[in-house]
């Protein structure tokens, strides 16, 4: 029994789970859809985290964000095999491209609720500052990978010159920060899943610092590259948030997608940068 299977398994005993089946996770977690034996519980999902000892960090910020009414309700965990036991959304679709306008108004709206969130006491998450260099550092490994992978020795060039100044602005923006709050982390079209009535957001990776973050990370995922700083002030300006430092924040992010250089539109996205509209802001 490998150890996912092993994990699983103590899942399913612990909560009384039946006909467990595989979802897709991302490369964060083993993710199972699976039945509450006897039926009385209905369908949810159990959550491998990878690494296991993240599932302490990311279910202390679905509690925090309960009250808000924007996230996945956190039914229960087990933290000896980094488990989390989580409500099954339905229809469960993410966040698609081509609408802006919807787009810009679910960002805005489930980004007001979670950051209107106390950062907890009891749990020491992590600061934005804190963070960043292992981002960029996984942003250099992915471009390594992506140009190896796919033996294209200048992929992702237009992201990795600007790698240094976006780091040099990102440290800025976190020094400047008055309001730090708590950061969803992941703000990307695959973790804002569609419900019956609205939509709420999955997959935290908590840290706390500045909102503005969280914008600029959503707008530089969120295709189309073209539209990506006019997306990011738009949601500020429905948050009644900083445009200005918003799209600081999306440039930054902008910079990360391009170095990692695995996106379908990498060419839309290179060409946006070396545009000239970004330097601007790092």
């Amino acid at each position: 029994m490998d150890d996912v299977a092993r994990r699983l398994r103590a899942c399913e005993l612990r909560w009384n789970l039946e006909g467990s089946r595989g979802l897709d996770g991302g490369c964060r977690a083993d993710v199972f859809a699976a039945g509450v034996a006897g039926g009385g519980g209905g369908e949810v999902v159990v959550k491998l985290v990878n690494p296991p000892t993240e599932a302490r960090a990311e279910a202390a910020a679905l509690s925090a964000f309960a009250q808000t009414g924007a996230v996945v309700r956190l039914i229960d965990g087990d933290f000896t095999v980094g488990a989390l036991l989580l409500e099954r959304i339905r229809p469960g679709t993410p966040l698609p491209a081509g609408n802006d306008e919807e787009a810009t108004e679910v960002a805005a709206d489930l980004l007001t609720k979670l950051h209107r969130a106390a950062v907890p006491t009891s749990f020491p998450f992590a600061t934005l500052a804190e963070t960043y260099p292992a981002r960029e550092a996984q942003a250099l490994t992915d471009n390594a990978f992506e140009r190896r992978a796919r033996a294209e020795p200048e992929r992702g060039k237009a992201g990795l010159v600007r790698l240094a100044a976006a780091g040099s602005t990102a440290m800025e923006l976190c020094a400047g920060t008055d309001r730090p709050v708590l950061l969803h982390g992941d703000f990307v079209d695959k973790n804002i899943l569609r419900t019956r009535d609205g939509h709420l957001a999955v997959d935290p990776s908590p840290q706390t610092g500045d909102p503005h973050c969280d914008i600029g990370f959503f707008a530089a995922y969120h295709p189309p590259a073209t539209a990506i700083l006019q997306r990011a002030g738009a949601i500020a300006a429905r948050m009644g948030l900083d445009g200005h430092r918003a799209r600081r924040w999306a440039s930054v992010w902008t910079v990360h997608q391009s170095c990692q250089a695995w996106r379908v539109d990498q060419g839309a996205l290179d060409a946006a940068l070396d545009g000239g509209r970004f330097d601007g802001f790092l």
